[in-house]
């Protein structure tokens, strides 16, 4: 009986520090700050509103990456209903060091149909981030040397509307 109890306890600290072995860590990565050109409506079409947001120009700051967005950047997102914004953008940043890194992420932000027409109207400065969700799964693409660990880095980003024409990433490498 003793050896049974032994036994028992010895598999439950195994699975204990299996369990703790996958919990998620994250390391903060860079903050993305996007202004955007005035929208493209694309319209109804069979899956929602297609919205295509042009990256006016940007910049990207931490102590790790620091550069600026490329007008080549854009969001082609997608309103699902009025809460409901299906984010798909590509960006291309050029360090401060001259390397090109291709990023592309995908996501949501939902909030309630009050707080969603108050960010369409252009006072998400007014609203706390809390009060809605807006997450995306962040993926990179470099040939730089320097920044090649990006090409095998999974990152999710944490997005707020901070004013009208602006939007902000805190972007978080998952460990």
């Amino acid at each position: 009986m003793k050896k049974n109890i032994f036994l028992v306890f010895i598999c439950s600290l195994f699975f204990q520090q299996q369990l703790l072995a996958q919990e998620l860590k994250s390391e903060f990565l860079f903050s993305l700050d996007i202004n955007l050109n005035p929208p493209q409506v694309v319209g109804p079409i069979w899956k929602g509103v297609r919205l295509i947001s042009p990256f006016k120009d940007g910049l990207v700051t931490s102590d790790k990456i620091k550069g600026k967005v490329l007008p080549c950047s854009g969001d082609w997102g997608l309103f699902i209903d009025s809460a409901t914004f299906k984010v798909d953008s590509r960006v291309t940043i050029e360090t401060d060091d001259g390397a090109l890194i291709y990023i592309t992420y995908s996501g949501y932000s939902h909030a309630t149909a009050k707080i969603a027409a108050m960010i369409g109207q252009g006072k998400g400065g007014e609203i706390n981030p809390s009060d809605y969700y807006f997450r995306t799964s962040v993926s990179f693409e470099t040939s730089s040397p320097l920044y090649a660990w990006l090409n095998y880095t999974t990152a999710v980003g944490m997005g707020s509307f901070p004013a009208a024409g602006k939007v902000v990433y805190r972007i978080y490498a998952i460990q």
